[in-house]
């Protein structure tokens, strides 16, 4: 027996926003922790790198290293320079995720089972327990199907079916860029065995912006749908950098994809984006949309001058969230070209 078998277990414990303990047993004697798969902790967050730091059970206890991670690894709110022994009641920080390390004399205890949403949340991500519903958008002229948003429902009883609460939970285990991910690949692969022919639109997170892996994941998407006529939605705050809009906007371009602003208007407005990287689509947000015909004059003619402007810049525009004729012929007169909302339809399965 070496004297680093009577080192005593460690585990790292999380407190999630909704009051559930996540509970990590260290189990390995090189316990490595980063955003790349494989890893024995797992952590595709912002802020965390492929392999940001090990736990190493040594002669004189556990010892924590960094790995030359991007933005460190915090040891009771200090970075850490050298490696540095791990004792009870101390916590680490890796990107915004605090875990606390706590010492465990009940070999028993390590075997308990994480917060019950990561087993389940394992469990739907392994199955693609996704059901992809399609909402319609037609043409405002002539009323016409021109494509789909894609959308997705769990199908886990283990799970919340709100997309909203699930990508809570998905944060909360540092695993939201691998349910979105799964989300589009599932629902497209499945309008590609169909043979949807008309446009679809998928969404991304703000969390996905990092290029390069972005790149790859679109790539290796594209190969599995190559006939799809597809579509990458920006949300409005995802993106303020304008060379990295001309960089992604180049990038799908050569994956022959439209890139789409999404929830125009829903906060700072992208003007300079529009004239310095043109888009190919720009959805107006719905609460520029919602009762537009009761709107002021004066209101309406700003999005009627907004509309022009995208038009002008060889910019498709698509009025979000109509749901009465009202809205519709309004939408209409004031120039958009395509609209999406509850009176044209609601998501469902196709």
């Amino acid at each position: 027996m070496t004297p680093a078998d009577h080192i005593i277990p460690l585990r790292l414990e999380r407190k999630t926003q909704d009051g559930s303990l996540w509970v990590i047993p260290i189990e390995h004697s090189h316990f490595v922790i980063g955003r790349r798969e494989g890893s024995s902790l797992h952590l595709a967050a912002e802020g965390v790198s492929r392999k940001h730091a090990e736990i190493m059970k040594t002669r004189d206890g556990w010892r924590i290293k960094d790995c030359k991670s991007t933005n460190g690894t915090f040891v009771n709110s200090r970075r850490l320079i050298d490696n540095q022994i791990l004792n009870h009641g101390d916590y680490i920080t890796i990107g915004e995720i605090r875990f606390d390390v706590m010492g465990q004399t009940d070999d028993s205890y390590c075997t308990m089972i994480i917060n019950p949403d990561a087993e389940n949340f394992e469990q739907m991500l392994d199955q693609k327990a996704v059901v992809p519903h399609f909402q319609p958008m037609v043409s405002l002229s002539g009323g016409d199907l021109a494509g789909y948003e894609v959308l997705g429902r769990i199908a886990h009883d283990g799970l919340p079916n709100s997309p909203v609460q699930l990508f809570q939970i998905s944060r909360q285990l540092g695993r939201q860029i691998e349910l979105s991910e799964m989300f589009r690949n599932t629902a497209l692969e499945y309008a590609a065995q169909i043979g949807v022919k008309e446009l679809i639109l998928f969404n991304t997170l703000p969390e996905e912006m990092n290029l390069e892996r972005l790149g790859r994941s679109l790539k290796k998407l594209r190969k599995s749908v190559p006939d799809l006529k597809l579509g990458m939605e920006l949300h409005e705050n995802t993106i303020t950098d304008v060379k990295m809009m001309k960089k992604l906007k180049s990038m799908l371009n050569d994956l022959d994809m439209l890139l789409v602003y999404d929830d125009f208007g829903a906060g700072q407005s992208r003007l300079i984006e529009l004239i310095d990287s043109v888009p190919d689509i720009v959805k107006f947000d719905m609460a520029l949309i919602q009762n537009i015909q009761k709107r002021s004059e004066i209101s309406r003619s700003i999005v009627t001058s907004l509309v022009k402007m995208a038009h002008d810049a060889g910019i498709r525009t698509v009025a979000e969230g109509i749901d009465s004729r009202e809205e519709a012929a309004t939408c209409r007169d004031i120039g958009f070209e395509l609209a999406q909302g509850y009176y044209f339809g609601r998501p469902a399965t196709l």
